[in-house]
């Protein structure tokens, strides 16, 4: 079934808010958990533009509810309902539907992204990383490259694997302009690794002078005492009568 026009410029509109890394659909609860992100701020648009953005998923969700009632094994319109439900924030539904999709179609790298997206926005951000690195085995894409190098980097505590990422994806000529200076604005704000390696064995040799100054020092103290006490004299025997 051939989806109509509409459809599928809103479908692609969708991927590509999301191909730049969980910006758009991310990027208040990436702000609220900590405070210089360095992400791409997107413009939240207006109470009537956001009422009518749900009406339109409303309807795009019955109308593909019913498509898959019809036709269970229509994996392209799973996708569809899998990303109108996460524009709605429906999480536990966009999860099932993205697990049936995957289930369908192992071989499409599209839902088991969008399944990374939906398990961060539960905050099981060890499991997004599990669901994208999947994405990488099948189609290596920079713009899932950044999304695990956020992750990495903010949510798991792994910085050294989250610069893997994030260069693996500056390296990717496919990447586009604006991806690119996304991803080096991240480089140039994480923690270097190999600044905590040096910085670990530069207080383990300061500790270590400081002990081998302390020992001499101790030795001259205990050869100074021994010293005096053989220089003071006896104390007198006690004269017996």
């Amino acid at each position: 079934m051939t989806d109509s026009p509409k459809r599928t410029t809103s479908s692609r509109a969708l991927i590509l808010l999301l191909a730049v890394g969980l910006v758009t659909m991310l990027v208040t609860s990436l702000k609220e958990r900590f405070e210089s992100p360095g992400l791409t701020e997107q413009r939240r648009p207006g109470p009537a533009a956001q009422a009518g953005g749900q009406q339109d998923d409303a309807q795009q969700i019955g109308k593909l509810m019913r498509q898959i009632a019809e036709n269970p094994n229509d994996s392209t319109a799973m996708i569809h309902l899998v990303e109108h439900l996460i524009g709605v924030q429906n999480w536990d539904a966009a999860e099932t539907f993205a697990q049936r999709a995957i289930t369908l179609d192992a071989a499409n790298s599209k839902p088991l992204y969008l399944l990374g997206v939906i398990m961060h926005n539960q905050g099981r951000n060890k499991e997004a990383a599990e669901a994208l690195e999947k994405v990488l085995a099948i189609k290596d894409e920079a713009s899932v490259r950044y999304s695990l190098g956020v992750l990495y980097l903010y949510f798991l505590e792994n910085p050294a694997k989250g610069i893997e990422h994030l260069t693996a994806g500056l390296q990717d000529p496919k990447a586009s302009d604006e991806l690119k200076a996304a991803i080096m604005q991240e480089l140039e704000k994480a923690p270097q690794p190999d600044q905590n390696a040096k910085a670990a064995p530069a207080a383990s040799e300061t500790r270590g002078k400081s002990a081998d100054k302390a020992a001499p020092a101790a030795g001259e103290n205990a050869k100074g005492k021994n010293a005096d006490k053989a220089a003071k004299p006896a104390a007198p025997a006690s004269k017996t009568k």
